[in-house]
């Protein structure tokens, strides 16, 4: 116990005396300060004693080069090919990294940024938006087409402070674009707490930047998108270049992880139902890249591409459109609301202007209403950017899935009267059948209607009386139509043929599904046949819709029941 009193003791003593040494040598370095600026404002001015001193010598900054660990490697001499014609033997000899069995040049952009400093991204051809689609004449009309409607059915540019967000409730938009200002003072938590949902439609789509992905910005953006009722169903990403701010190798900022970012994400999140194949007035997919390339404003490290308005524009043709946390200098733009960043503002007498020259006014209620609803007065009440028959036309369509038989929706109408003929017209997403109800037109038309943007297709005549035509709709039930279609189209057609007193037709090909007959039919009998061969044909679409063998069968029976005068039909069902 004693031991350790005695070594705590000296331990303190030791301390207690450097401590004192310490201060007397700022006491002695203090001291000699003043001493020093007492003998510097006593000199004369200019001190022409000190200026004739000679210059002592200075030491070399920096020890000399070490001699190499290793002895240089000789530079290694490609082997001459005389089996290559003149052509490519020049080409080995010009470029290093030609090779000739593929006639092409491998460029390694890897090692001349290690070289060079310069971003691979630099030598992207075509990333200007005036060259981006040079060799597609049909893109380029397009996105002409595009930016002409858009710029015709536009409101003017409105700003407000962010003090005054509160005031834009009980608005609604179709499109909110965020650049959030993430510092000390503003987290995920603050954004999260932004009025967002309150100020958006249904539908509608929010675009919010989120860093380069080097952190948590990728995940926690997810996470807010969902609070805010959104669903993350796209990632723009922003690649930056350097051809103007290359500064050489090893200049660019430093980072926090081993690979150098160069690139920055905006997550798109979709609230309500948006289907781009029937929703074509609210949303043209497609038409544009979701790769922005860009160098960037020197003046405002912090800004983001112009394009993505272009971007935004294109997509939803919703005109009800909001930014927060916008610039004055750089975020105004018309058809858009901006809500300016805190600590950015208009002074007293000052107009606010976008970058291409308009005048921007601060947002009024009143105003703002009024400009949206002669909008929309143009739309047939909705507040979106018309849409042409020529930008139809051109724009992307969702492709089509297969056993489609191209049916993209429209009208559909099914009908059969007694004594004509059966027309039907597909439409997708709802099923349509008709049979011969006591020849009574009325009874026999079953009529769905789909919004006329869609496209009306697969008309399919069916010749004779009383024949039900039940279609099906959904993936699985485009096969059904289909083959239901053909065994009424086909096998009932043949069938009639054979009424009278003339044999029908055999058909040995058919195959021993259930309901067909591979004899020949004769007569009455015929027209019988005729109504077994669809019933085998929707048979076989049947499964494909789940409860396609239940509806099908008795719409097939009822069919032939209702041909008096040609027998019952189908024996099946009495």
């Amino acid at each position: 116990m004693s031991t350790a009193v005695a070594s705590t003791a000296e331990v303190l003593n030791s301390a207690h005396s450097l401590l004192t040494s310490h201060r007397e040598l700022l006491t002695y370095v203090r001291n000699s300060q003043r001493t020093h600026r007492r003998q510097l404002r006593a000199l004369a001015s200019p001190p022409s004693d000190l200026l004739n001193l000679p210059v002592i010598d200075s030491p070399a900054p920096s020890p000399l080069p070490s001699p190499p660990s290793s002895p240089q490697l000789a530079s290694r001499t490609r082997a001459q090919r005389t089996d290559l014609p003149p052509a490519k033997r020049a080409r080995i000899a010009r470029y290093a990294n030609y090779v000739p069995e593929e006639e092409t040049i491998r460029n390694d952009y890897s090692q001349r940024y290690v070289d060079s400093g310069e971003w691979p991204q630099n030598r992207v051809l075509g990333a200007e938006p005036s060259r981006r689609f040079e060799e597609y004449p049909k893109q380029q009309r397009l996105l002409s087409l595009k930016k002409e409607s858009v710029d015709a059915h536009t409101a003017p540019p409105f700003y407000l402070p962010f003090s005054q967000l509160s005031s834009l409730h009980p608005q609604k938009y179709d499109v909110i674009l965020l650049d959030p200002p993430f510092s000390s003072s503003f987290g995920w938590d603050d954004l999260q707490a932004l009025p967002v949902p309150s100020l958006a439609a249904d539908p509608s789509f929010v675009f919010m930047w989120v860093g380069s992905g080097a952190g948590e910005g990728l995940e926690r953006g997810r996470e807010v998108l969902a609070k805010w009722g959104y669903r993350r169903c796209e990632d723009v990403v922003w690649v930056k270049t350097n051809i103007n701010t290359n500064r050489g190798p090893g200049t660019d900022p430093p980072t926090t992880s081993l690979l150098t970012r160069t690139k920055q994400h905006c997550l798109m999140g979709i609230r309500g139902t948006v289907r781009r194949s029937t929703d074509s007035w609210f949303v043209h997919c497609n038409v544009d890249t979701d790769v922005i390339i860009w160098e960037g404003d020197p003046a405002d490290p912090t800004r983001k591409p112009p394009e993505m308005y272009t971007l935004i524009e294109n997509f939803c043709l919703g005109t009800r459109r909001l930014e927060l946390f916008g610039r004055v200098c750089s975020s105004l733009r018309r058809g858009w609301v901006t809500v300016l960043t805190e600590g950015d503002g208009i002074t007293a007498g000052e107009q606010a202007r976008t970058p291409e020259g308009d005048v921007a006014q601060q947002w009024d209620k009143d105003t703002w209403e009024e400009a949206t609803r002669q909008l929309a007065s143009l739309a047939g009440g909705k507040s979106v950017v018309p849409n042409s028959q020529e930008i139809e036309a051109l724009r992307p369509k969702s492709p089509m899935r297969p056993g489609n038989s191209g049916v993209s929706g429209g009208v559909g109408v099914g009908v059969a009267i007694s004594g004509g003929v059966g027309v039907g017209v597909g439409s997708a997403g709802l099923g349509m059948n008709a049979g011969n109800m006591n020849a009574d037109p009325t009874m026999n038309m079953n009529l769905v209607r789909r919004p006329p943007s869609q496209n009306q297709m697969m008309v399919s005549p069916m010749m004779g009386m009383g024949m039900p035509m039940d279609m099906g709709m959904g993936l699985g039930n485009m096969m059904g139509m289909g083959m239901g279609n053909m065994g009424m189209m086909g096998m009932g057609n043949m069938g009639v043929m054979g009424m009278g007193d003339m044999p029908g037709a055999a058909f040995p090909w058919v195959g021993n599904g259930d309901g067909m007959w591979d004899e020949g039919m004769m007569g009455g009998v015929g027209m019988g046949g005729g109504m077994n061969m669809g019933n085998a044909g929707m048979g076989v679409g049947g499964p494909g819709m789940g409860m396609g063998m239940g509806i099908g069968n008795p719409r097939m029976g009822m069919g032939g029941m209702g041909m008096g005068q040609w027998g019952q039909g189908y024996d099946g069902y009495q």
